[in-house]
């Protein structure tokens, strides 16, 4: 008998900011890690360049949801009236889950900030969800296999 692959899907999953599950996420991209390497070149070879691993770059992450209050716009706009530019730092938990609901991935973010924060499209003619975007800046993610 074959076995069956529990798969884990991708509209199946879970967006907990500081521990509290902000489950109302339609999309989530840009869980991106990317090593630079460094190209030296020899004196007097002419055939190829030396390729020397770098350090990893992670590039943001964008949430994006329906336009349900302005906690995420908040986030961003935190210390701004004082003139400060220190960021709230906060960890972030995005769990991929499987055909069961079970957590089959989980990344967890490190030190995110939000660095842009995008408003609805108005648009008279259409009848779709008003959709606000968070794009978030962090150092690092670990990515574990539950």
């Amino acid at each position: 008998m074959a076995e069956i692959i529990n798969r884990a899907l991708s509209w199946r999953y879970y967006v907990e900011i500081d521990s509290i599950t902000a489950a109302e996420f339609i999309e989530c991209s840009g869980l991106t890690v990317e090593r630079e390497n460094a190209g030296i070149t020899e004196g007097g070879r002419n055939d190829y360049e030396l390729k020397l691993p770098g350090r990893l770059k992670y590039t943001n992450i964008s949430l994006k949801r329906g336009l349900i209050d302005l906690q995420l716009l908040d986030w961003l706009l935190e210390n701004a009236s004082t003139g400060t530019i220190k960021p709230v730092l906060k960890n972030i938990t995005i769990s991929l889950a499987n055909e069961s609901g079970d957590r089959a991935f989980t990344w967890n973010v490190s030190h995110a900030y939000p660095v842009k924060w995008s408003g609805p499209q108005l648009n008279a003619e259409s009848n779709e969800l008003s959709m606000e975007e968070l794009e978030l800046a962090y150092t690092f993610f670990q990515l574990t296999k539950a």
